[in-house]
């Protein structure tokens, strides 16, 4: 019996020793941090998506088979612009975009239109984290999480999240306002997307460290 509880409690140790923190996020340390991209599958297009600024006639299928990737892929290809590393001042930030890839890639179009922003909770984001396949990674994972791309008022929400690839435990969450700019579907909200990391970069980096101390 004491041996059964010695084993237990090793086990406990190790699990406790090798969980991450949000400290780990927002200091020095040997924490692997990956940017698992931006998560489009809940996201709400509300607005007249049909026709975009000389895009020409775009249903929500072709904004998921082909936008969806596209976006995703600028933050691959313009590190200097979608600037994920200097956004969390950490150069060792690795990108690994493959999961978060293939969930946009099963978002059921239909349910893409809204009227309304959803205004998810952090409750909303704890249950779609749930579903990630993570057994594989360690570490902590960074993304954006999509919840509105609002033509009507020009305005995306993105929901910054940081987890513990282990357990999927939410470590950090804040959800932001992203400003669209630029000409064509694609540029036009991937601007969305370059405005909240510059505004992560330039002012809520600041409060979220003094938060983690």
């Amino acid at each position: 019996m004491k041996k059964q509880f010695i084993t237990v409690l090793l086990l406990f140790i190790a699990v406790i020793a090798d969980s991450q923190t949000a400290k780990d996020l927002f200091s020095p340390s040997n924490v692997k941090i990956s940017w698992l991209g931006v998560d489009f599958s809940h996201v709400k297009l509300i607005g007249d998506f049909s026709q975009f600024y000389g895009a020409g006639e775009k249903d929500n299928a072709q904004i998921r088979d082909n936008y969806f990737p596209a976006w995703n892929r600028l933050i691959l290809v313009e590190p200097d612009k979608y600037d994920i590393k200097g956004m969390l001042r950490n150069d060792s930030i690795i990108y690994d975009i493959e999961m978060v890839t293939k969930i946009n890639s099963s978002t059921p179009n239909k349910d893409m239109e809204s009227y309304n922003t959803p205004n998810y909770s952090k409750k909303d984001i704890e249950t779609f984290v749930s579903l990630y396949d993570t057994k594989e990674k360690s570490g902590i994972g960074i993304l954006f999480l999509a919840e509105s791309l609002n033509k009507s008022m020009k305005e995306a929400y993105y929901h910054f999240v940081a987890i513990d690839m282990k357990t999927k435990e939410i470590l950090f969450h804040e959800r932001l306002r992203g400003k669209p700019k630029g000409f064509g579907l694609r540029n036009y909200w991937a601007g969305s997307i370059y405005s909240v990391i510059k505004e992560i970069k330039n002012e809520w980096y600041k409060v979220w460290i003094n938060q983690s101390n």
